[in-house]
């Protein structure tokens, strides 16, 4: 009788060791532990095909969500992940290269998530906890809402005031999250991946309370790709020279991508003079060095050459008004003849401009009608009551005063540039580059990528 015992207490052990392992070799992830806070939502959205993990076996949780991101997600969530599209979104910072153009696309379609009033997208903006409790108040049922249920969260007046019923009416449905600390929703702090696949869960398992318009009839069917599907394998940084709104390069099995807002330094490969262009001329710039990611990937070899278009031309005015050079980025030619767009601004001021100082012409002026001023007073028909001392000190500032007034009061100047010399630049969308850098398909006539300013 012992023996059937034991042999049935070996039994049982073995089995929940077999299934503990199994468990944990089905795992497509290492790094969330079975007790970590939110590991039965990441494993529900992970088994699901929901949220991806990483090629290096990890979910990062605590990594934040590009809207990109979460708009593909959504859409995996609610069934639309394979919808036709039927519409191309009309964003100024969106194109087919972009990274998630057709999730961006079926978003904007469904009317699941928006862009900002300045007509960008910006698919690689971490998404706020606001927003996402706005998107899914949007999607789901209207229902009476008493904001006071608000009042539980001692930080309730962060909320923003055009997403206060949303937030109530999400409270309501249970489609929040707090942790650690139940008594804050820090609706402004930018969304992780471990809140994201929270969230997803939660709406997965009351699809019951989402408007039929945005979720699929039956599920859709998993259709085999025509080509190699396109995964992220790691996200690598770019140096942003202080300047940059984004530094980050997504790496793909497929290609690099370098995202919109991301700087460059380039460098002009002829001398410039404005007087000597006009609207239309195409000016060449190139890479003085390879541009490689702080993480050691090579995106763009030195000796590139970097092609822009005179977009206009505003000549020099009164009033110290300089010459202003508008310029459109369109293509690169790597030193091996393939092409890619490359779709970019000047960024060396606020405007977006090529233009020289407005102190320039002033301080100039300024020194030399401040010599003028001081030599002519020192000469003895200048002297003043004899003493050229005198005379000096007061033709100084006077040269000066008169420098200064007519550096402002005349026409500004025109710009120049010396051959070589750097300026800065900012794309306007992403620049996809192959991974066996094969040539691709371009059209290199500036017609073709026209931004709206």
């Amino acid at each position: 009788m012992n023996l059937k015992k034991n042999l049935a207490t070996i039994f049982l052990s073995v089995t929940l060791l077999l299934t503990s392992v199994s468990s944990a070799l089905a795992k497509s992830y290492t790094d969330v532990p079975d007790d970590y806070w939110a590991a039965e939502e990441i494993e529900d959205v992970v088994t699901k095909n929901i949220v991806p993990t990483y090629g290096d076996s990890t979910f990062r949780p605590l990594e934040l969500v590009p809207r990109v991101d979460w708009t593909e997600w959504l859409l995996r969530a609610l069934g639309l992940a394979q919808a036709p599209i039927n519409t191309e979104p009309n964003y100024y910072d969106v194109n087919r290269s972009t990274f998630g153009y057709q999730s961006i696309a079926r978003g904007d379609q469904f009317g699941l998530i928006y862009g900002y009033t300045d007509g960008e997208f910006k698919p690689q903006r971490f998404i706020t906890k606001a927003e996402t409790y706005s998107i899914l108040s949007h999607i789901t049922k209207d229902t009476d809402v008493d904001t006071a249920v608000l009042s539980q969260f001692a930080d309730s007046f962060d909320i923003p005031d055009w997403d206060i019923r949303q937030v109530a009416k999400d409270i309501k449905y249970g489609l929040y999250v707090n942790y650690p600390d139940q008594k804050y929703l820090n609706p402004n702090r930018e969304l992780n991946r471990a809140e994201a696949a929270v969230l997803l869960a939660r709406l997965m398992r009351a699809l019951n309370l989402v408007e039929d318009q945005y979720k699929a009839e039956e599920p859709a069917p998993v259709e085999e790709p025509s080509e190699p599907k396109e995964y992220l394998l790691s996200v690598e940084h770019l140096d942003d020279w202080g300047r940059a709104v984004v530094d980050r390069v997504n790496i793909t099995n497929l290609r690099k991508i370098i995202l919109a807002k991301n700087v460059f330094k380039v460098s002009f490969v002829d001398s410039f003079n404005s007087t000597k262009h006009q609207i239309g001329d195409v000016i060449p710039f190139y890479f003085k060095k390879d541009v490689v990611t702080k993480e050691g990937t090579l995106l763009i070899p030195a000796n590139t050459k970097l092609y822009a278009s005179i977009e206009e031309l505003r000549d020099k005015k009164w009033i110290n008004k300089n010459t202003e050079v508008y310029l459109h980025f369109f293509k690169m030619v790597f030193p091996n003849g393939h092409e890619y767009p490359f779709i970019a601004r000047v960024l060396n001021n606020d405007e977006g401009v090529l233009t020289e100082n407005k102190w320039l012409k002033p301080l100039e002026y300024t020194v030399a009608g401040a010599a003028i001023g001081g030599a002519a007073i020192g000469l003895p028909i200048g002297e003043h009551n004899g003493r050229s001392g005198d005379g000096m000190a007061i033709g100084f500032p006077t040269g000066a005063g008169v420098g200064l007034l007519a550096g402002w009061l005349t026409p500004g100047v025109n710009y120049k540039a010396r051959a070589n010399e750097d300026i800065f630049v900012e794309l306007k969308v992403d620049c996809s580059l192959d991974n066996d850098y094969v040539t691709t398909k371009t059209t290199t006539t500036r017609e073709e990528y026209v931004y709206k300013k």
